[in-house]
Parts: C-alpha cells; structure tokens; sequence
C-alpha cells in the first residue's frame, strides 16, 4: 500500500509538471520544489531525531545521489516534458524497474528470483501494448530529443536509488533525502539562477501556485518518503516494479487533466501491467538482497 501510494501521486505529477512548466521555468521550478522540501526535511529532521548530522565519509555518496537523483534527473525530467507529452515521459517511466535490475545485478547489490523476472517480463509487455497502441502508434512522434531526455531521467533515478540503498542501514530516510535534495539543489542552482532572476512570478496563476504546492508537499516530501521506506524495506528493483503501475496511471491522467487519448489496447496493456505487479507482490520470499 505505501507504494501503490506514492507511485499514484507521480503518476499525477507528469500532468501536474507540465502544467507548472507552462508558468514557471523549466529549471527554476526544480529548484524552488526541492530547495524548500529540502528546508523542509531539515527542519523536520532536527525536530524529530534530535540532529542533522552524518558520517564525512558518507558526504561523497550523499553528493553523488543529490548530483543523480535531483541534479541531473530534474534537469532531463523538465525538459523532457517541454519536448514531449505527459504520456509518453509516464510511458518510458516504465523503464525503470528494467534499468534498476540490470544496473543492481551488474554491480552486485541485488539478484532477483525468477518469478520476479517473469513479472518484470509481464510488465514489459504491458508497457509494449500501451506504447503501440497509442494513437499516434509511438512514443517518438513528439521527437527523439524529448524521449531521450525521459530516458535519461529514468537512468539517473535508477543510479540514485541503488545508491542510497546502503546508506538506509545508518540513517533515516528522512536524514537521507534531507541531504539529498539539498546537495542536488546546490548543485543545480548556478544552472538555473539566470531562469530564477528572469522570471515573472507575478503573472504566475492560482492553478500554477497550485502546481508548485502539490511538486513541494507532496511530491518533493511525501512520495519520496514512501518510496524509500519501501525500498529500505523490499530492495530497489522489486519496488522498481511498482512503477508499472505509475506509467499506467500516469497516462490516465493526462487524458483526463490533459486531454490525451488512449486506446483499447493501451487499456489492454495497463490491466497486464497491473498483473505483472500483482505477481511481483507475490514473489516477495524470492531471493533478493540489500547492501549493507
């Protein structure tokens, strides 16, 4: 349940993004959502466990998550969505359980039972039909730069998440994305201070301030709290497989906030997604394991 959770509320946040990105910069907009969440968590992280301190030798992991998991994937997630649809950055989302897998088994974090493959094989197939059923029979019709930026999120989300795994064993997922969100920001700022100055926030709507709110609190604060919880608890690539359900769902509200369409065999493609999920949920005695 806590990941059916956070993977709803992305899936919402394609739409919710490229709404924002039509108001606000494509890189101030990052900046603004994960500097204050950052605030945020280090305020909640001093009031709930009494410090905001960590070991100087995790410092450089902790940079390199930041650089990956905030940095360089806002810098792909935003203008992906300036070249492409809201469906097609959900669509290639769906990559990622795949790329987790590969990237874990390859440095040795995690090996996967077979039943756990067969329901990442399950899911693929879904996420195939919904990518060849489209309308526009493929994801490339808004471009190649555009998709390539959304896979570039992908990976660099993926990168981020395996290495944070171990640091899960010493601290708190707050203490971690704190660090996190806050290094990345940094490090994303010379970029997008020119984007910050320049622009007009005075012309900015009630739904784009809305916008902003819901990418803070919820999911700048709340998903990702989730979604590591989880990943602390089951590993990166089985909960990786949630996020099947995330390009599902992530298509079905842009067609409903965005008007993009969908077809029966997308609708198909969806109901086996959720199948490989199911699956996937079942196989959770499979061998697995986490850094430590």
């Amino acid at each position: 349940m806590i990941l059916l959770a956070a993977v709803t509320l992305w899936a919402l946040n394609y739409s919710v993004m490229k709404y924002g990105i039509s108001q606000i910069h494509p890189l101030a907009l990052p900046v603004i959502r994960f500097g204050t969440a950052g605030l945020i968590l280090l305020v909640v992280l001093r009031i709930h466990e009494g410090s905001i301190d960590v070991r100087r030798g995790d410092l450089p992991r902790l940079a390199i998550a930041g650089f990956f998991g905030v940095t360089l994937s806002q810098i792909s997630f935003v203008f992906a969505l300036t070249y492409t649809t809201a469906s097609d950055n959900a669509l290639l989302g769906a990559t990622a359980p795949i790329v987790t897998v590969v990237i874990a088994t390859i440095i040795g974090l995690e090996r996967s039972g077979r039943r756990h493959w067969v329901a990442v094989l399950i899911g693929l197939i879904g996420v195939v039909l919904i990518v060849v059923g489209g309308p526009a029979m493929g994801l490339f019709q808004s471009g190649l730069l555009g998709d390539a930026l959304a896979f570039g999120n992908v990976l660099a989300s993926s990168i981020s998440a395996i290495l944070i795994v171990p640091l899960l064993v010493r601290y708190s997922v707050y203490r971690i994305l704190t660090y996190e969100m806050l290094i990345g920001t940094v490090i994303l700022m010379p970029l997008a201070l020119p984007s910050i100055v320049a622009q007009d926030f005075a012309h900015v709507t009630l739904g784009g301030w809305t916008a902003l709110g819901y990418t803070i609190l919820l999911t700048g604060l709340v998903t990702n709290l989730l979604y590591f919880t989880a990943v602390g608890r089951i590993g990166a690539s089985r909960a990786a497989v949630y996020q099947y359900v995330q390009a599902f769902l992530g298509v079905l509200f842009a067609v409903v906030l965005l008007g993009e369409e969908v077809t029966p065999v997308q609708l198909a493609g969806g109901a086996i997604v959720v199948g490989g999920v199911i699956l996937s949920r079942s196989s959770r005695g499979a061998t697995g394991r986490r850094a430590g």
